[in-house]
């Protein structure tokens, strides 16, 4: 009975239609598989008992008042903690999240920095606190959403942005490329209010980029789609506003990878820091150019008099996935991240990475040959690499050699698990049914981890806050 019940619940759970009733469906596996009972039992020993430790000296440190002496356990515990806190281990086994104590402690340490944040100290002036909160910030770091290529797909990524959004977990600094650059030129012009209003009504955006040319006009434009479609796609998502103006009007740090068209040059990253002028949509537009599929285009940006002109007129541009689709390092070093949640939809890589966040022998089993084919290929490229210098061969080669050297995984991976008959609709328009199977998808993939992402974004969202409030003082 307790089988069938089970079998029919996560049923249940694949198709729910809303975070609130996927919530209710999980606590009532974890209530049937007595995980509650797991999350309230603190073990005697080991991390979780540590971390009840923590809890209880904190509590006495606000207690008693002792304010400099919680600065430094709190320095001590943080460092001390941050690691297991981020451990997916914890997460595990319950689908409703990890034992209570781990909360407990995360509410611990947000008390405690609003009590040292708004209490009069003497031996601390507001300048003093706001330098000791500033360097906590700079060392514990920030979230970033990072959007990856895919085709139609990329629209996925925007209903993992909605689950993100409507449960106040979605990070200011975001990252797109290629299609998923779509989506961030829709986070980057629009706010909270507007998205909210836009996901109401998904059918009526303009989500049909792909367009064929006519037989007669490939070998003229040397792209076999309509640049055209997809310029009127981008613009109808995200206007004309340059960088500066979009982080200005939203607030949101939003970067778009592209690579330049010339052999041997690094990608970029567009963003109101290093290329504030720049349309969002001309940065798109470079970013979606997959050689072949579309020409390489030049990037546009807007003048003080609001002229808008060529952006380094001599460089084209094309897409940005083919070398850094996920570009952790660099946006690590611009914006203080430290943590990476990764919205991957790239058609050649999700038969690859679906295996990752699996648990059973299979999934080992399927880690262990994949893990061997990408090293072998790898050192196939290398020795190819070497032997070949002619054109196309070359330039072939090292486009495999970049696909492959790249790493397409964060600390929390979100990426959909499409029916075998959904890959041969990649390049094509979604239909409207197809568009809200897409959003809804993205919503379902996310569900599970918002948990783990609100846990592992409660530090850095309160110390943010309180460098705000005390920049205000």
């Amino acid at each position: 009975m307790k089988k069938d019940t089970l079998k029919s619940l996560y049923a249940r759970l694949k198709s729910a239609n809303s975070y609130p009733e996927w919530l209710s469906l999980a606590e009532e596996i974890d209530a049937l598989n007595d995980h509650l009972a797991w999350q309230s039992h603190i073990p005697d020993d080991g991390v979780y008992a540590l971390l009840d430790v923590h809890v209880k000296r904190i509590n006495t440190l606000i207690a008693s008042r002792q304010w400099l002496k919680l600065v430094d356990f709190l320095r001590e515990s943080l460092y001390r903690m941050v690691a297991e806190l981020n451990s997916h281990r914890l997460y595990s086994l319950a689908l409703t999240g990890p034992k209570h104590v781990v909360e407990s402690y995360l509410s611990a340490v947000e008390c405690a920095l609003d009590c040292i944040c708004e209490t009069e100290i003497k031996e601390l002036s507001v300048s003093q606190k706001l330098a000791v909160f500033t360097q906590a910030e700079t060392n514990f770091g920030r979230p970033a959403l990072m959007l990856s290529g895919g085709g139609t797909f990329g629209i996925y990524h925007v209903g993992v942005v909605k689950a993100l959004l409507e449960q106040g977990v979605l990070p200011e600094v975001i990252s797109g490329t290629s299609m998923g650059s779509i989506a961030a030129g829709i986070l980057a012009v629009n706010d909270d209010q507007a998205l909210y209003e836009l996901f109401k009504k998904p059918e009526e955006r303009h989500y049909r980029p792909l367009k064929r040319l006519p037989w007669r006009d490939m070998f003229s434009a040397k792209a076999l789609l309509n640049e055209a479609q997809l310029n009127e796609c981008i613009l109808a998502n995200m206007g004309n506003l340059t960088f500066a103006e979009a982080y200005r009007k939203t607030g949101r740090e939003i970067s778009i990878s592209v690579s330049s068209n010339r052999p041997g040059q690094k990608p970029r990253i567009l963003n109101y820091q290093t290329a504030p002028d720049v349309l969002i949509s001309s940065a798109s537009r470079a970013s979606c150019s997959v050689p072949g599929l579309f020409p390489p285009c030049k990037l546009r940006a807007k003048q003080a008099n609001g002229n808008i002109v060529d952006y380094m007129p001599s460089e084209y541009w094309v897409d940005g996935s083919f070398a850094s689709d996920i570009p952790q390092q660099r946006i690590g070093r611009l914006h203080n991240v430290n943590y990476f949640i990764v919205s991957q939809a790239n058609p050649h890589v999700l038969p690859f990475v679906s295996h990752r966040q699996k648990s059973g022998l299979a999934a080992v089993a399927k880690d262990l040959a994949v893990s061997s084919l990408v090293s072998q290929s790898r050192t196939l490229l290398k020795v190819a690499q070497r032997r070949l210098h002619r054109e196309p061969w070359r330039s072939w080669l090292d486009h495999g050699s970049l696909i492959l050297g790249q790493e397409y995984l964060g600390d929390i991976n979100l990426h959909p698990d499409f029916p075998a008959q959904w890959f041969l609709k990649f390049m094509k328009n979604p239909t409207i049914d197809e568009i809200h199977y897409l959003l809804k998808t993205g919503e379902r993939t996310t569900w599970p981890y918002l948990k783990m992402i609100e846990n592992q974004t409660r530090i850095s969202k309160k110390l943010r806050a309180c460098v705000t409030h005390l920049q205000t003082q």
